[in-house]
C-alpha cells in the first residue's frame, strides 16, 4: 500500500480523534470554571441581598451538557423584619456546552419557604414536597428574558412552632411562565389544577379547587432591569417598581371553585408591606353562589329567568377575601 494511500485511510480517523480530544479539553475547561464559580460563590451574595449556599456538589454530563447537582442549598435574604429563605436538599441545574443561554433547573426532596415574623416570635415556615419540580430561564444580552416554572403533585403544610396542624395544601399541578415584551410589559400565565386548602386555610367556598388559571400583564417592567439583570436586590427592586405605578393587569382569571365557575378581571399591586392588594371582579350564576356560600341553607329561585351576582375576590392587608358586590 502506498503511503498516499494510507493518508487517505488514517487521516479522517487521526482528525475524527483530534476533534474528540479537543472537545473533552473544551468541556473540561467548562466544567472546572463552572465548578471554580460554584466554589467562590458558596456562601455570599449573587445578587445584592441574595445569599446562595450549598453544602455538596457534583458536576457530569460529558459530552454535551453541563449537569450540576447541588446538595443543601439555601437562598436567603434578611432584612429588617427577619430571613426570608428558600431551602430545598437538592437542585440541579442542566446546560448545553454548546448554548449558555438556556437553563433547565430541578428540585428534589424537602423544600421549605421561611418569612419573618412579628417581633419575638419564631420565623414562619412552609414545608413543601412536590412529586416533580422543574424550572427553565432564558437569557438575552445577559437579562432574563422567560421563565418556565412547573410543579406536579406538591403538598405543603404550615410547620412554624405554634401552626395549627390543618393548616396544609396540595395541588396536581402549579405552573408560573414569565415573558419579558418590548412594549415596558411582562406577559404573565399562572395556572393551578387540582388544588386542595386545609381546614385551617379553608374559605368559604370550601377547600376544593378544582382549576385556578390567570392570565395577565405586569406593567413598567423596565423599572424590574436590575433584578433580571442580578445588580439590584429583589426587594429594592420591587419597591422601586411599585413607587413607579408597576400593576399587574389581570385579564382573565378563570375559577372553577365549589362547582362555580366564572372569569374575573380587574388590578393588583403591592402595598407598602409587599402584599397583595386590588380587587377582582366577576360574573357568576347567582343561585350557585349563594348555595356555596350558604352551604347549601339558602337558595334561589330563577323566577323567570337566570339571576347573575358579581364575585369580588378582595386582597387587603395579607388577607383574601370572598364576598359580592
Amino acid at each position: 500500500m502506498s503511503y498516499s494511500h494510507r493518508i487517505f485511510i488514517y487521516g479522517p480517523v487521526g482528525l475524527l480523534l483530534l476533534v474528540v480530544i479537543l472537545y473533552s479539553v473544551f468541556w473540561r475547561v467548562e466544567a472546572d470554571m463552572l465548578a471554580a464559580k460554584l466554589d467562590s460563590a458558596n456562601g455570599g451574595e449573587i445578587i445584592p441581598g441574595v445569599v446562595f449556599a450549598f453544602a455538596e456538589k457534583s458536576i457530569g454530563g460529558y459530552p454535551f451538557r453541563l449537569d450540576v447537582v447541588l446538595s443543601g442549598v439555601t437562598f436567603s435574604n434578611r432584612g429588617a423584619a427577619g430571613e426570608t429563605a428558600w431551602r430545598t436538599e437538592k437542585l440541579a441545574m442542566h446546560a448545553m456546552t454548546y448554548q449558555s443561554n438556556l437553563y433547565v433547573f430541578e428540585s428534589a426532596g424537602l423544600q421549605s419557604i421561611a418569612l419573618p415574623a412579628p417581633q419575638g416570635q419564631p420565623p414562619r415556615v412552609t414545608y413543601i414536597t412536590p412529586g416533580i419540580a422543574r424550572a427553565s430561564a432564558l437569557l438575552r444580552d445577559g437579562q432574563l428574558q422567560r421563565i418556565d416554572v412547573d410543579v406536579w403533585q406538591a403538598e405543603g403544610r404550615d410547620a412554624s412552632p405554634t401552626a395549627d396542624p390543618k393548616r396544609t395544601f396540595s395541588a396536581a399541578r402549579a405552573q408560573l411562565h414569565l415573558l419579558n415584551r418590548m412594549d415596558d410589559s411582562i406577559d404573565v400565565a399562572m395556572r393551578v389544577e387540582g388544588a386542595n386548602l386545609g381546614e385551617a386555610y379553608r374559605p368559604k367556598l370550601g377547600g376544593a379547587l378544582p382549576l385556578f388559571d390567570l392570565r395577565g400583564k405586569l406593567s413598567q417592567s423596565r423599572e424590574l432591569t436590575d433584578i433580571q439583570r442580578g445588580q439590584k436586590s429583589p426587594f429594592d427592586t420591587v419597591e422601586q417598581w411599585r413607587q413607579k405605578g408597576g400593576l399587574l393587569a389581570v385579564e382573565k382569571l378563570s375559577l372553577d371553585w365549589a362547582g362555580i365557575k366564572g372569569d374575573l378581571s380587574g388590578t393588583l399591586g403591592f402595598d407598602a408591606a409587599h402584599r397583595l392588594d386590588g380587587v377582582l371582579l366577576g360574573t357568576f350564576d347567582a343561585a350557585s353562589l349563594v348555595g356555596a356560600l350558604t352551604g347549601g341553607r339558602f337558595s334561589l329561585q330563577a323566577g323567570g329567568g337566570s339571576k347573575t351576582a358579581t364575585l369580588a375576590l378582595r386582597f387587603k392587608d395579607g388577607d383574601v377575601q370572598l364576598g359580592t358586590n
